[in-house]
């Protein structure tokens, strides 16, 4: 007796026809070729279906998908991605003649299409590769009724309608199928490829590949075409139908015969050792970034666990939004809409995830909005929490969108939250590190201005000295004092005074180059190392700082001058010595009216 359960997939597993042509019991389907890829799209309705799927999700960032070719989908995917869905392993079904008809109709009718559109037979101004597009997925109801037959599975209550404008399928596809099932080859937007597409299953039957044997064939839609012409037709669309089987790579005769004994025995995949994947992850811990843990998380979960993508989400904005950080899709498309908003089912379940640290399923189902999911283009995902250092750091979503297999290993949760675990307790490190470096930083920093305090500038100005005595480079040394201060703290407040040093600050940093060093040696005082600067270039820079400090004051509403002396390093000079003679010209500049720099010289 089968286990029925309702699919949320309408094609029921079904791997492609290259799969299960290429594979067996005990055999491994190789991937095919990059220039075969286009050949298999142009032939299997299965492997374009779920190409379309992919190439309209919204994380793509791209515009949706109005048209499709086997060319198109694989310029939006990539090899990558199309490769991994050809060679998806099959699951077991049971209707096998049903399938291999229903595959042999759609190639069929795609290159009956493609002949009435080139000779415009039926309609003018129909592009033959849409049209033989369209033909060749025209039988969606028919597949989601016929797979879900064999699997043993109910195929749920949304029907192919609201399944194709859920898969965002172009209005085309859409149009066509309705066309062929419904009756409606005359709707107002794509007329002509409508009645192509239902003339050329017509054609497709006429050459000996109908739906089911026996089946009744009504050839109205051929009416304008002479029995002559429509002889030749049947003629040729036989001949392509081989053309086209042979250009994939496969066997006509031996499609019957391999579906067969796939169908007979299901083939896992195999995956590489699941220890060697935990030891490559914890070789990360020395890592000093957090983009090498996370790609090599979301890789190492494809690679190690079978997933088809996987995606690290973090939630942002108070837990409004999801930021999707990274990404392993076997593609190089980019990320193109990395925020999403999900739904409260979506959000609640993820909640649950990170608080109990245990891995969940999110499925769609029916009658309920899943935007993650929608924004992804999956039907399922695998919610497994990052953990480390007593929190989450993050979520890990496994996806199965390529091969949509819904039968997971049993120790797939287990496996996955200890690949996550690893990459959890790294980051953990990760941040642990960064907050030694803030704080051994912050130690260094004088909060009001963001310049170095005392300490870490007079330490900085020792080394210099032995370094630019040893390269026997030159290098000058500022020291610098607002003028009146004390009067502008009892004029305009504490908090006034406040603001002119952060201005000082500002100004110093936009000055001075990245490599010089600029302190807060007390009060309001400044300290300034140039390297490499002779004592006329450092003139240049005090004449600029000392303007720059009075158009801020103007800015700012508070009249502000700075008084400046200047030095330079001499072979036998010290810490104390250098700082004694820089003071000595800042006096100087006191002395002689504020507001200027002084240079102390032989």
């Amino acid at each position: 007796m089968p286990d029925y359960r309702t699919e949320p997939d309408p094609l029921c597993e079904l791997p492609s026809l290259f799969a299960l042509t290429r594979g067996g019991p005990g055999k491994k389907a190789q991937g095919p070729a990059r220039d075969d890829l286009a050949s298999l799209l142009a032939i299997d309705p299965v492997l374009a279906l779920r190409a379309i799927r992919m190439a309209g999700a919204t994380i793509l960032g791209k515009d949706e998908l109005t048209v499709a070719t086997p060319r198109l989908l694989l310029q939006r995917l990539g090899t990558g991605v199309i490769s991994r869905m050809a060679t998806a392993p099959a699951p077991a079904f049971a209707n096998v003649d049903e399938v291999v008809a229903l595959w042999l109709h759609a190639i069929a009718s795609a290159a009956a299409a493609r002949k009435l559109a080139e000779l415009g037979c039926l309609a003018t101004g129909v592009d033959p590769d849409l049209a033989a597009f369209c033909a060749l997925v025209h039988d969606l109801p028919r597949w989601t009724t016929v797979l879900a037959k064999g699997r043993g599975i109910a195929s749920g209550n949304e029907g192919p309608l609201a399944w194709s404008r859920r898969w965002r399928l172009p209005e085309s596809l859409q149009v066509t199928w309705l066309a062929a099932h419904c009756g409606t080859p005359e709707a107002d937007n794509h007329s002509e490829l409508a009645r192509t597409v239902v003339g050329a299953e017509t054609l497709a039957i006429l050459a000996g590949f109908p739906h089911t044997p026996g089946q009744t064939l009504e050839t109205d839609w051929l009416a304008s075409i002479d029995a002559a012409s429509r002889q030749v037709l049947v003629s040729s669309v036989r001949l392509e139908v081989d053309r086209l089987i042979e250009d994939a790579g496969l066997e006509k005769n031996a499609i019957r015969e391999c579906i067969g004994a796939m169908a007979a025995s299901a083939r896992p995949e195999v995956l590489p050792e699941f220890a060697e994947g935990i030891v490559k992850l914890q070789e990360l811990g020395s890592s000093e970034r957090y983009r090498p843990v996370l790609t090599s998380l979301v890789a190492g979960a494809c690679r190690y666990l079978g997933a088809d993508r996987a995606f690290f989400v973090q939630w942002v904005g108070k837990r409004q939004q999801l930021l999707i950080r990274t990404k392993y899709d076997r593609s190089a498309v980019p990320i193109g809409v990395r925020l999403v908003r999900p739904s409260p089912a979506e959000a609640a379940l993820m909640g649950r995830v990170a608080g109990l640290e245990e891995p969940e399923f999110l499925v769609h189902e029916e009658n309920y909005g899943y935007r993650l999911l929608d924004h992804l283009g999956s039907e399922s995902v695998l919610v497994v929490p990052v953990l480390g250092g007593g929190g989450c750091h993050g979520l890990l979503l496994l996806d199965w969108s390529y091969s949509l297999r819904r039968s997971h290993a049993a120790n797939l949760s287990m496996r996955a939250l200890a690949i996550a675990g690893v990459c959890g307790q790294t980051m953990t490190a990760l941040h642990l590190k960064r907050l030694g470096r803030r704080s051994a930083l912050e130690a260094r920093i004088d909060a009001l201005t963001g310049l170095l305090n005392r300490r870490a500038a007079l330490d900085q100005l020792e080394r210099e000295i032995h370094r630019q005595r040893r390269k026997e480079q030159p290098m000058a040394l500022m020291m610098l004092d607002l003028d009146h201060f004390k009067s502008t703290n009892d004029r305009y407040g504490h908090l006034t005074g406040d603001r002119v040093l952060a201005s000082v600050g500002r100004v110093l940093k936009d000055t001075l180059r990245n490599s010089d060093v600029a302190g807060r040696y007390g009060g309001e005082e400044f300290l300034v190392v140039q390297f490499d600067t002779t004592i006329e270039e450092a003139t240049v820079v005090a004449a600029r700082i000392y303007k720059s400090v009075e158009e801020v004051g103007d800015e700012i509403g508070v009249p502000i001058t700075i008084s400046i002396g200047l030095t330079d390093l001499r072979s036998d000079d010290s810490v104390e010595s250098l700082l004694r003679r820089a003071d000595q010209a800042l006096y100087a500049s006191k002395h002689r009216g504020r507001n200027r720099f002084s240079i102390d010289s032989l």
